[in-house]
């Protein structure tokens, strides 16, 4: 007879049983209670912060500053120009020997278009008293010379003499009817009516500095012929 096995008894099934959600209530006093403690840190440690943190910032990426108003450059260079007359600069200009004008001042360094060169300084008359003294000039022109500048300023006519040597640059620049560089301009300073020069145009080193003089003077033109140039 064969032989026969005897079955493994089989385990008895496994039950599964349902587990119910249990909600439990938790009031807020207990979930601080819950939660790890959290420091505030103090208000000058926090701007430290993030002050390091923008200065590594811009250590990569260059913060580009505030760009001026128009206003706001014109008063810049306003105040250029009226410390330039107080100081009595005269930077980036040499005198130089002129075989037809005697002298003549020449740029020693680019200037820009609109940039303060000089002031014209000399005597400030009124128009009546520069024209008694024009008279005088021109009994002699070969030994005064045409230094004589009439100009109106703010509603009244004033007169500049430089015929007297004081040293200053701005009485020696030379006079260009065809091809000027350099322009005049009023303004007030601390009260005073004052002539500037003004760079007309771009300049480069070794450029001398011409103006126009105005003067269209027949006999002044006979005398000094250049003034027709």
């Amino acid at each position: 007879m064969p032989e026969r096995k005897l079955a493994k008894p089989s385990s008895p099934p496994r039950r599964t049983v349902p587990v119910k959600h249990i909600r439990t209530k938790v009031s807020k006093k207990n979930i601080r209670s819950v939660r790890s403690p959290m420091r505030r840190r103090p208000e000058k440690q926090r701007e430290d912060e993030k002050e390091n943190t923008q200065q590594d910032i811009r250590q990569y990426f260059p913060v580009r500053g505030k760009r001026k108003t128009a206003s706001e450059l014109k008063k810049i260079e306003r105040e250029e120009i009226l410390d330039g007359v107080r100081e009595e600069r005269e930077e980036g200009m040499t005198v130089f020997s002129c075989a037809e004008k005697g002298r003549g001042v020449k740029a020693t360094r680019p200037f820009k278009r609109g940039e303060f060169i000089c002031e014209y300084s000399g005597d400030l008359l009124s128009a009546k008293e520069g024209k008694e003294r024009e008279r005088v000039y021109d009994q002699k022109p070969e030994e005064y010379g045409s230094y004589m500048y009439f100009f109106q300023f703010q509603g009244t006519s004033y007169c500049l003499d430089c015929t007297h040597d004081n040293g200053r640059l701005g009485r020696l620049l030379n006079h260009s009817k065809k091809n000027p560089n350099v322009q005049t301009c009023a303004i007030a300073v601390d009260g005073r009516p004052c002539l500037i020069f003004k760079a007309l145009k771009d300049m480069e080193p070794g450029e001398e500095m011409c103006y126009d003089y105005g003067d269209r003077t027949r006999r002044h033109i006979e005398i000094f012929p250049w003034l027709a140039q």
